[in-house]
């Protein structure tokens, strides 16, 4: 028995067995693969009725059972899934928080009320093995050389900045995270620490939407999402808009280093307020033209500005410990960017369960410019030096991709799946610095030899195959291979050479698993991943708002490999407790860091350089409980040693680290709710530094009215903390640097939530979309 539009089993049906009067003889129920038998049946006629909650009752018209042929197949028996309105949805239990599938950690943040009001970084704080630090940096591991996506398929929103396009998604849109340590070669073999996918709430059958507005002293949004979805024809559209503020204030001492011996002194105090505005929208269309064949469409928009403007104090001493430069500095430096994205699917299905063939196709364009203004004065308010820069970049994108997914059972057990894809990619960057002399502050003029066109064009081929297979003794082994063909092209305009780089990468993977009993299991993987240097890692501009600090992509990068191992333990008790227990390796050969020198005036430079090895080796740790019927607790931590090592710099840095997360809900009576989170971390190592131990907590408190359809959550953020502080040190041979870094994330907020429209019951099948998670997001 299946489902006549997944076309997957339809277990523990009820199968009535009726006489050719249409009463009942006898009944069964299907086992999980859908299939029923009766036995010692006298010759004569019969008939079936086929029921099961969700599915309209079908009744198979009579069948003849002779005595020369007393056995019948009676093939393939499709049930409808039932379409019934209903006025009111009652949920009876919920997820647990933390969830395990077979090659993933689920977070289904949903669950989780101090999401409310909040946004992505908040959401991705509290998933399994992630860090994001207090500016919304993410790795999972101690990697940012992530592929991060969005329902499964790459977004441009995420891919610049990811920092900075976390804090665009409201975090009442997301349903789930789900973190993939060790991706199967269905997945591009972009990203070297991993895979985190984004999942947004789905659009139910019937007409319904839902509005958020969010009030607060650092963050206020509003949006929401409208659509309609009937048996064969669905639409929605989703917006919001945000904006968030960031304050901070540093204060920086670095001794300039020659021989070994100091040879100058330079002090910074920073001060910075900036608020982030960004918008998005999406309109999203699918249609069904039968029970086998789907097509899917989408446009996506999203836009926005984010600042960095700031103020800075700036004294540098000499060798001899004299006051040879001392002036202020007001920087105003924008980032405005837009990105319009087109999806297009055709998903073909078949008969046997788990049998599909995907079409897919996508074009995407984005701007993405940077500008500032530098003015420097004396300590008497005079103008002394003036500065502009404007950075114009621009990139279009196309890719087409063929998935097949083929089941040798119906149980889905043993399967094989394959495909292609091609992503062609030309990004186009212009910069132009305008800068005044000494004496002439008010004249500005083309600085020739700072600015330049770059023209960088990326193609990737690629084919893969995976195998899955499973047997009786609870054993499952998923192999597979994906061959990667890249060609890289840069081009100036003048005085750089040109590059072409060609290379192909064979990626391997393999996981295998046991399930020991119904309650424990284990799984060992190994993958290998590569991360190639995209526009603005290559891109050569050099970003002076700060003479004293600049900054420049490098278009000498070449890709890096990482080799990842793991071995894990899960345990769920018969309390419903739930432990699992990861140890991981990985090891990053050609490693891309950032490295930083600095000469006897006191400039430094930063550049990214294919320059060291980086290795990790820890174990993450999960847990979940419910100490009652109403308070749930789940936390994790993660303890691990990580090493760099640099022969090129003779650079060698480690250390052994620890983090903590803990997260609890209570339910009161009368719709009353309460949760708190909290984490802390030791920090983290660099190839050139440390940082210090951060720390992250918050509250919220949530009042459900209008029979569930609206509720009112209030949210705080570090409320007893301000500032926050936090230090970093590095050290080279050429410098030695300290820095105090104050953050201003102390923070209230007001969320109103309302769910409005007609719900109905039915089955879901959505159609899928590209997934160009090579472009990873830092």
């Amino acid at each position: 028995m299946l489902d006549s539009v997944t076309r997957q089993p339809v277990p523990f049906a009820t199968v009535a067995l009726l006489n050719s009067s249409g009463n009942v003889l006898t009944g069964k129920t299907t086992s999980e693969t859908g299939a029923f038998v009766f036995s010692g049946l006298n010759p004569g006629s019969y008939g079936l009725q086929l029921t099961f909650v969700g599915y309209q009752t079908r009744t198979v018209l009579t069948f003849t059972l002779a005595a020369q042929k007393p056995v019948i197949q009676l093939g393939n028996l499709l049930l409808r899934p039932e379409s019934r309105q209903l006025n009111e949805v009652v949920v009876a239990g919920q997820k647990a928080l933390i969830e395990e599938k077979s090659d993933r950690l689920v977070y289904n943040a949903a669950n989780d009320l101090t999401n409310k009001g909040g946004t992505a970084v908040d959401v991705l704080r509290k998933a399994p093995m992630l860090t994001v630090d207090v500016t919304g940096n993410v790795q999972l591991r101690g990697s940012s050389n992530l592929k991060v996506l969005l329902n499964g398929r790459p977004s441009g929103l995420l891919a610049r900045n990811l920092s900075e396009a976390l804090k665009m998604i409201p975090a009442n849109t997301i349903q789930s995270v789900e973190v993939i340590t060790s991706p199967s070669a269905r997945y591009d073999a972009e990203g070297s620490g991993g895979v985190i996918n984004i999942i947004t709430k789905k659009q139910l059958k019937g007409s319904n939407g839902n509005l958020d507005v969010t009030a607060g002293n650092y963050m206020q949004s509003i949006g929401g999402s409208y659509g309609f979805k009937r048996e064969k024809f669905g639409l929605t559209f989703s917006g919001n808009a945000d904006a968030e503020r960031e304050k901070s204030v540093s204060e920086m001492t670095r001794v300039s280093l020659l021989d070994g011996q100091p040879a100058g002194e330079l002090f910074q105090r920073r001060s910075a307020n900036n608020v982030h505005r960004g918008w998005f929208g999406d309109l999203s269309m699918e249609y069904a033209f039968d029970t086998l064949n789907r097509v899917n469409f989408s446009i996506s928009t999203w836009g926005g500005a984010w600042p960095n403007s700031n103020s800075l104090y700036n004294r540098f001493r000499n060798a001899e410990g004299v006051v040879s430069q001392e002036y202020t500095q007001e920087v105003d430096q924008q980032s405005p960017f837009g990105n319009v994205e087109f999806n297009l699917g055709y998903t073909r299905t078949f008969k046997k369960p788990k049998q599909e063939l995907a079409v897919l196709a996508q074009y995407s364009y984005t701007f993405d410019n940077t500008r500032y203004t530098s003015d420097q004065y004396n300590l008497g308010g005079a103008p002394i030096y003036r500065e502009t820069s404007q950075n114009k970049s621009q990139n279009p994108q196309l890719t087409f991709q063929l998935d097949y997914t083929h089941p040798f059972s119906t149980s889905g057990r043993q399967m094989v799946e394959f495909g292609v894809k091609a992503i062609r990619r030309d990004v186009g960057s212009t910069y132009a610095i305008y800068n005044s002399s000494l004496d002439a502050v008010d004249l500005l003029t083309y600085n020739a030899g700072r600015s330049n066109t770059f023209d960088y064009d990326q193609q990737v081929l690629a084919t893969y195959a995976s195998l899955k297979l499973a047997n009786q003794t609870k054993w499952t082994l998923q192999s597979g291979l994906r061959l990667e063909n890249t060609v890289m092209e840069g081009r100036f305009a003048d005085s750089i050479p040109p590059f072409r780089i060609r290379f192909n990468n064979l990626i391997p993977s393999i996981i295998l698993s046991k399930q020991l009993s119904d309650r424990q299991s284990f799984k060992v993987s190994y993958t290998q991943r590569i991360s190639r240097p995209m526009i603005w890692d290559l891109n050569p501009y050099i970003n002076a708002s700060d003479p004293k600090n600049l900054s420049a992509g490098n278009p000498q990068l070449r890709p890096e490999l990482t080799h990842l191992a793991e071995i894990s333990y899960s345990l769920t008790t018969k309390n419903g407790a739930y432990l699992n227990l990861a140890l991981y390796r990985r090891q990053t050969d050609n490693s891309i860091e950032e490295v930083r020198t600095v000469d006897t005036s006191g400039v430094s430079q930063t550049i990214k350089q294919n320059v060291a090895r980086n290795q990790r080796t820890g174990l993450n740790v999960n847990a979940a409980w419910q100490l009652n019927r109403n308070w749930k607790v789940n936390g994790g931590g993660e303890f691990y040693h990580t090493q760099f090592s640099s022969t090129a710099l003779q650079v060698q840095n480690s250390g052994w680290l620890w983090q903590l997360n803990l997260n609890m809900a209570y339910q009161l009576p009368q719709n009353y709710s309460l949760q708190a989170y909290g984490m802390y971390s030791t920090g983290w190592v660099l190839l050139q530094g440390k940082n210090s131990a951060w720390y992250h907590y918050s509250l919220a408190a949530r009042k459900e009215f209008w029979d569930k359809k609206a509720s009112l959550t209030l949210g705080v953020n570090n409320p007893f903390t301000y500032p926050f502080r936090q230090n970093n040190d590095s050290q080279s041979n050429s410098f030695q640097s300290h820095t105090a870094n104050q953050y201003f994330t102390r923070s209230v907020k007001l969320t109103f939530s309302w769910q409005f429209g007609q719900i109905r019951a039915g089955s879901e099948q959505s159609g899928r979309k590209i997934t160009n998670d090579d472009a990873k997001a830092k």
